[in-house]
């Protein structure tokens, strides 16, 4: 399976050292481009050419294997052959110093035509959504508005060591057609776009957050009245809470909507849990919490619910 892989984190020369020695040819790439201009290959084409302070540089393989290596700060992609074993690649990636990962498609006639589809990206120079992205570590994972949205996505999750998740788009044994039909839904809300629930490293805002700060217990609160709670609202509070601070001396753990009707209260309360936001309603006088006691059940896609059932079943054998 022909597969392309982008990876990025605090570190980019340990990842681009880790993956060249983990998943790249243990030889001298037969093709060197550094700056988009050719360069003939060294055997210190790893230090001298691909470590450095440049903007973009590519190591290409002939043969077998991962055959191309590029890097585009923040960005380390890696192109080449892999099985369908997801579990597999799952424990392959969790040694990798990374906090984002994307796969992109396996289709390329997901691109082509008058109706060429334009996935989400989950961050800056990553690959379009394909088949799936992963996160890793607290970095990784505080980019989502919440571990929570993990859970509770259209989608197949899978979890591996050292903190990885791995989040699998479509079955990868669906044709073009109906592997697009089941990714679109898990793009959408793994993206970055107005029901998504991926914070980018340069987040925009596009709502103005304006509450009541409460320096003791370093909350901001939204009092709701009369007026509607977009989700990309939602996203803006998650990026600040994730940027810890509403200006100096006011720092931000914790972020609260107060609804003074409980209809309004409960017709948000699932996306707010989802993003760990906390969602109160004023009842006869007084703030009652919504979200702490909420439990929701996660509802799988049936593609991912046949999918687990046929590997359930192949495992027994």
């Amino acid at each position: 399976m022909e597969m392309g892989i982008g990876l990025s984190g605090s570190d980019l020369p340990a990842l681009v050292r880790a993956l060249a020695a983990r998943w790249l040819p243990q030889s001298v790439p037969s093709k060197l481009s550094v700056d988009y201009a050719e360069k003939p290959p060294r055997a210190d084409w790893l230090q001298s050419s691909l470590l450095g302070d440049k903007p973009w540089a590519k190591a290409t393989w002939e043969g077998k294997g991962w055959n191309q290596l590029l890097v585009e700060p923040p960005v380390a992609m890696v192109h080449g052959h892999h099985d369908k074993d997801v579990q597999r690649l799952l424990a392959e990636l969790a040694p990798l110093p990374f906090a984002l990962a994307s796969f992109g498609s396996l289709h390329a006639d997901w691109k082509v035509g008058a109706r060429a589809y334009a996935a989400p990206v989950l961050d800056d120079l990553h690959f379009p959504h394909g088949w799936g992205c992963a996160f890793k570590g607290v970095a990784g994972h505080s980019r989502l508005v919440s571990r929570r949205w993990l859970e509770f996505g259209p989608w197949r999750l899978l979890k591996g060591p050292e903190d990885v998740s791995l989040v699998q788009f479509h079955d990868l044994d669906a044709d073009s057609a109906t592997a697009l039909a089941q990714a679109k839904p898990g793009h959408d809300r793994m993206g970055y776009g107005l029901e998504g629930g991926v914070i980018r490293s340069r987040h925009a805002r596009l709502h103005e957050l304006t509450g009541l700060y409460d320096a003791k217990t370093q909350s901001l609160k939204f009092i709701i009245h009369g007026r509607d709670v977009p989700q990309s609202e939602m996203l803006d509070a998650c990026a600040l809470r994730l940027a810890g601070t509403l200006g100096p001396g006011q720092p931000v753990k914790r972020v609260a909507y107060v609804f003074m009707e409980a209809r309004q209260a409960r017709e948000y309360l699932h996306e707010l849990w989802l993003r760990e936001l906390e969602c109160w309603v004023i009842e006869q006088g007084q703030e009652v919490r919504l979200d702490a006691d909420y439990r929701p059940t996660p509802v799988k896609p049936d593609w991912v619910r046949a999918l687990d059932a046929r590997q359930a079943s192949a495992s027994r054998r």
